[in-house]
């Protein structure tokens, strides 16, 4: 087994040297870069510098032979590639190649830098050259042909210099020589300075090590002494903070063991009455009431109700525990949640109708976007409406809101129903809970539906409220980001 001192001697050595190498990859691209633009502006220089020697030839009227000589002293001095081209593309002058094959050379009029420098006066091109076979930077500027008519190249109209990649490779080549002899030098410094410090770490996390192999053997009272402000005295606060929390968490543990007692006895005993209802009506049709014309159709319904009870209450409880244990993905994206406050009030016209009441859309028409989960969304609200129509009497009114709050779009479901007491608003969003149990069974309830709703919408990154008022009604609220 490694110690963590090799461990921590290891990692220093790993990440000096992938930073050693990282580095020195970024300062030879780097470098290659730097040398590369400022050959292309010494080479652009040396264009301006012979355009202007060529003027000053052609105003002194000197020979032809007078200029070639300078010219082919000046590649040689420098090591550059002069080339004088005329306005159809003709090379006029090479310094690379003999006089004698000039005439023989390609046509240099579609040569890339050559049509950039006509375009913008100043073309430049990186490539293997077809004459002498060497890579080359090139470097071409346009020039006024003017003062040149009665000079020894009368219809020059491009300067042209070159060098060889050779040059900066060189060069490059030296300095990454460099940058390894000081990578391996930084890596030796490193390591002997890892082992060190790795020393020094490890004594205190072993003795760490041993103490808090009593805590998990289950002394939760033991406490590791704080020796020092650095890391590894923040490590035994910490420590020492979550064996005090693991007590806490303990506690907590058993609380929702007594949680999930309590939520098996509320599922059992909801189970339990569609089941036993529906098991009554059962026997009695199978004792006779079958064949009894006046009472077997009644029974069948009742029985019929009581298994669509049973199916709701399951499918709420298979939905509740998705959301909890994470199964149930969310897909947000951006819709139009009053077209979709529209959608809902027309799919539940049906119902409202029955009631003979009224959902109201605020606002009628027009869009406002949100982003969100709008299925899940449709079902919170779903749950809300639904609630709305099943408590509230005959005639009564539910009005569904969208509308901006500080930056956020706020819902709202509304209804003028009979309101809730004070005393349940903080529960009734608790799985099973109910307001009046003999009502909310009447009316079909599953006792979820708002456990289901808190869910949704703080999966949204949200809060649901609730204000109410017994006699005026009840509105649910939220907020979804724009």
């Amino acid at each position: 087994m490694r110690t963590i001192r090799s461990k921590i001697t290891l990692t220093y050595l790993l990440i000096t040297l992938l930073v050693i190498l990282l580095l020195g990859l970024f300062l030879a691209i780097e470098i290659e870069d730097y040398f590369r633009d400022r050959l292309l502006a010494q080479l652009q220089t040396e264009t301006s510098i012979i355009h202007a020697m060529l003027r000053e030839s052609s105003e002194r009227n000197e020979p032809q032979d007078h200029i070639v000589a300078y010219l082919r002293a000046h590649s040689n001095a420098s090591n550059l590639r002069i080339t004088l081209i005329d306005r159809e593309g003709r090379v006029l002058y090479e310094s690379w190649v003999p006089d004698s094959l000039i005439g023989s050379l390609e046509n240099h009029a579609n040569r890339p830098e050559i049509v950039e420098a006509r375009m913008r006066g100043i073309g430049k091109n990186t490539r293997r050259s077809a004459s002498t076979h060497d890579d080359l930077y090139y470097v071409a500027r346009f020039i006024d042909n003017a003062p040149f008519h009665n000079s020894a190249f009368p219809s020059l109209q491009y300067i042209r210099v070159a060098i060889s990649f050779q040059e900066v490779s060189h060069l490059i080549t030296e300095i990454r020589a460099m940058i390894v002899a000081a990578g391996f030098l930084v890596l030796f410094i490193i390591g002997s300075v890892s082992l060190v410090v790795a020393r020094r770490i490890s004594k205190p996390i072993v003795e760490i090590s041993s103490i808090v192999q009593d805590i998990k053997a289950g002394n939760l009272d033991r406490k590791l002494p704080v020796t020092s402000s650095d890391e590894v005295g923040r490590l035994a606060e910490l420590i020492n903070e979550m064996t005090d929390k693991l007590k806490a968490d303990i506690e907590q543990l058993r609380r929702l063991e007594r949680v999930r007692s309590e939520f098996l006895g509320n599922v059992s005993h909801e189970l339990r009455t569609p089941i036993f209802s529906l098991k009554g009506f059962l026997e009695t049709l199978l004792e006779g009431a079958i064949d009894d014309r006046n009472v077997n159709r009644s029974f069948v319904e009742k029985a019929y109700h009581h298994a669509s009870r049973l199916d709701a209450l399951l499918t709420d409880l298979i939905e509740i525990s998705r959301i909890e244990s994470g199964e149930m993905k969310m897909s947000f994206r951006y819709f139009d949640v009053a077209e979709l406050l529209r959608q809902l009030a027309s799919e539940y016209a049906d119902e409202t109708a029955k009631k003979q009441q009224h959902i109201r859309i605020v606002p009628e028409q027009g869009e406002i976007l949100v982003f969100g989960d709008k299925e899940r969304l449709r079902q919170a609200l779903g749950n809300l409406i639904d609630n709305a129509i099943k408590y509230c009497p005959t005639g009564a009114k539910i009005e569904l809101r969208a509308g901006e709050k500080d930056g956020k779009v706020e819902v709202t479901v509304e209804d003028n129903g009979p309101g809730i007491e004070k005393e349940h608003l903080p529960r009734i969003f608790e799985r099973f809970y109910r307001v009046d149990k003999n009502r909310s069974r009447e009316v079909g309830g599953t006792g979820l539906g708002l456990a289901i709703v808190k869910h949704i919408v703080e999966a949204h990154g949200s809060k649901i409220t609730v204000h109410s008022e017994i006699g005026k009604g009840t509105a649910f609220s939220f907020e979804l980001k724009r």
